[in-house]
């Protein structure tokens, strides 16, 4: 398992996890019996060895600053299912993946949230951003020709998007339309209007690796009696 510290974003500790490069039989051990048997579900080993990699991986990362051994990491999970660490709930932390590659972001003084892609052709990209992205960012993406400008156009508004929907907790049941986040890698500041009230997200890009495209976002401030529309990623 190789894990690689990447600068810090938004006072946030950052690392690269190379899920295709198998961990030690002490990092195996430390899962759970939960993470275990849910790898176990999967049908493909490439698919159960990259899970027990991430989550291998995200023990490891999170032992040192909860003052715990691995092994000793209980998690608890959100009304929409986003992980937190039982013993020590103001360390914040978020996990993501995809295909081969892992990502882990630490914080100790917001919740935050993280996404990754792989960029690689997006065929769908045009019909997917109908169903995903406000009408700015469809307007935007469809100015771009088809190719390689395009698909990574489409990944990186993505990876913005589920970084701040990771970072509030709501789940992908949100509506990502109802956000401007741009299909650049500009960072800014982003208002999602939810049930509970207006949250405000700082958002920036994560430089992570050839052909690979990030993204993070933590939450500035909840204004529980605020009911805002949508602002603009600016």
């Amino acid at each position: 398992m190789s894990i690689t510290a990447l600068p810090a974003v938004l006072h946030s500790a950052l690392w690269r996890v190379d899920l295709d490069s198998a961990p030690g039989a002490h990092a195996v051990a430390a899962l759970s019996a939960e993470e275990t048997a849910r790898a176990q579900r999967f049908v493909f080993a490439r698919d159960r060895a990259r899970y027990i990699a991430a989550h291998a991986a995200l023990r490891q990362t999170l032992a040192g600053p909860a003052h715990r051994h691995a092994a000793e990491l209980a998690f608890t999970t959100g009304r929409f299912g986003k992980p937190a660490l039982s013993a020590s709930p103001k360390l914040h932390f978020n996990l993501s993946h995809s295909l081969g590659v892992g990502l882990i972001g630490l914080g100790e003084d917001a919740a935050i949230g993280v996404d990754v892609e792989i960029v690689r052709p997006m065929n769908d990209a045009i019909l997917l951003a109908e169903q995903q992205f406000d009408a700015a960012e469809r307007a935007a993406l469809a100015a771009l020709e088809p190719g390689p400008a395009r698909d990574l156009a489409f990944l990186r508004c993505w990876t913005r998007k589920e970084a701040c929907l990771k970072a509030v907790g709501t789940g992908l049941g949100f509506d990502t339309r109802r956000f401007h986040v741009g299909i650049d890698a500009t960072p800014c500041e982003v208002t999602l209007a939810l049930e509970e009230g207006a949250v405000r997200v700082a958002l920036a890009p994560i430089e992570i690796g050839p052909g690979e495209v990030a993204a993070i976002a933590k939450v500035m401030a909840m204004h529980p009696d605020a009911r805002l529309e949508a602002e603009v990623c600016a």
